[in-house]
């Protein structure tokens, strides 16, 4: 590696370091409960251009998180008949039915590095951000990409 890639290439490394969740996340998080629809949820992500939505119990903590994938699952299961084999009892099953409730999060002075690694390693696209037990953001994938490309371009 020549010296001029080598350099650009720690301040690419450099930047993503000093670029924090709080930094890129979303404030006002869009939420959902665990008794909502699947149809509901997936016709707020759409509206919203959205790939994921946290899941919110009464006590307001996060259950979990639905995500577009989660919606294309439940969607295969639909169409086989797994749905209502199951036990969903229905073909618009609720959202803890499909939601994943191992969620990765990330607190707010997590870098972008970190985060890349987090979405490459573990598969996941939308991060929640917490300080302390508190949900103050969120991360998706669209901001993680904007992010990552607008350092690319400024180290160019």
């Amino acid at each position: 590696m020549t010296a001029h890639k080598k350099s650009r290439t720690e301040e690419l490394a450099l930047k993503l370091k000093a670029i924090k969740a709080k930094d890129i996340m979303t404030r006002h998080v869009i939420t959902t409960e665990e008794n909502a629809t699947l149809s509901e949820v997936a016709e707020i992500m759409v509206k919203e251009r959205i790939s994921g939505i946290p899941v919110i119990t009464k006590k307001d903590t996060v259950a979990g998180i639905i995500t577009m994938s989660d919606l294309f699952i439940v969607m295969d299961m639909i169409e086989s008949g797994d749905v209502l084999e199951s036990g969903a009892g229905s073909f618009n099953p609720t959202v803890k039915f499909g939601m994943s409730t191992d969620i990765v999060k990330v607190k707010q002075n997590t870098s972008i590095h970190e985060i890349i690694g987090l979405v490459k390693y573990k598969n996941v696209h939308t991060i929640p951000v917490f300080e302390g037990r508190q949900m103050v953001g969120i991360i998706g994938r669209r901001d993680i990409f904007n992010t990552f490309y607008e350092a690319v371009r400024s180290v160019q």
